[in-house]
């Protein structure tokens, strides 16, 4: 879809250096870097949540024995989300 492109792939790089951010141009209709765009993107949560932990040693149990529940029921019963 070549001819639909609203930004060039020069544009778009540009952009992402002049913010600082990496660049992947991705197509998931050709399947063209969306796998890597995907473990990128787990890499950085991963060390985001290292660097938390590193500098709060407490959030390792913070979350201890807590379970996700489908239907989780509402704390103190004032809550209807």
């Amino acid at each position: 879809m070549e001819d639909e492109r609203v930004i060039s792939y020069e544009r778009g790089k540009l952009l992402s250096d002049q913010l600082g951010l990496e660049f992947y141009e991705t197509s998931a209709k050709e399947n063209i870097n969306v796998k890597a765009v995907f473990e990128r993107l787990v890499d950085i949560i991963c060390d985001k949540m290292s660097e938390s932990l590193d500098t709060d040693p407490n959030m390792v149990n913070a979350n201890k024995g807590t379970r996700l529940a489908e239907n989780p029921q509402p704390q103190n019963g004032s809550c209807q989300c």
